[in-house]
Parts: structure tokens; C-alpha cells; sequence
């Protein structure tokens, strides 16, 4: 003989354990806001080493260039 079905709508949902979503969605943003932090800071340590590196090599062609003309000047 068939039985009836058990109504299943009485039992509560097992409810999961949605306590921790919150905390890791933003641990995972400020991971990402941090790494964005630090690329921006390496860019823009790189750049001013490049325009120091620049500077200087600009210099150093004049310095050569200046004694360059004074070499031929007086020659």
C-alpha cells in the first residue's frame, strides 16, 4: 500500500552558515584596494626614478658636450 507523502514545507530550511559572507567580501575588497595601493606606488616610484635617471643622463651629455667645445675651441 502506498503511503502519503510527508509534507516537507514544516521542516525548517537548513540555513547556511551566511554569517562570514559580509567580513570576506570585504576582506577580499581591501585585498584588491591594497594591491591596487602598491601598483600605483611602484608606477609612480619607477617614473620618478626614470625622470632622476633622465635628468642625470641629460647632464652628463652636456658636461660631455661643454668639454667637447672647449676641446675644439682650443685647438
Amino acid at each position: 500500500m502506498l503511503r502519503p507523502r510527508r509534507r516537507v514545507g514544516h521542516l525548517k530550511p537548513k540555513r547556511r552558515n551566511r554569517g562570514w559572507l559580509l567580513p570576506d567580501a570585504l576582506l577580499a575588497l581591501s585585498i584588491v584596494a591594497l594591491t591596487l595601493v602598491m601598483s600605483y606606488q611602484a608606477l609612480q616610484v619607477t617614473q620618478h626614478v626614470e625622470r632622476v635617471r633622465e635628468a642625470r643622463l641629460a647632464s652628463a651629455r652636456l658636461a660631455h658636450d661643454r668639454a667637447l667645445e672647449r676641446e675644439l675651441a682650443g685647438s
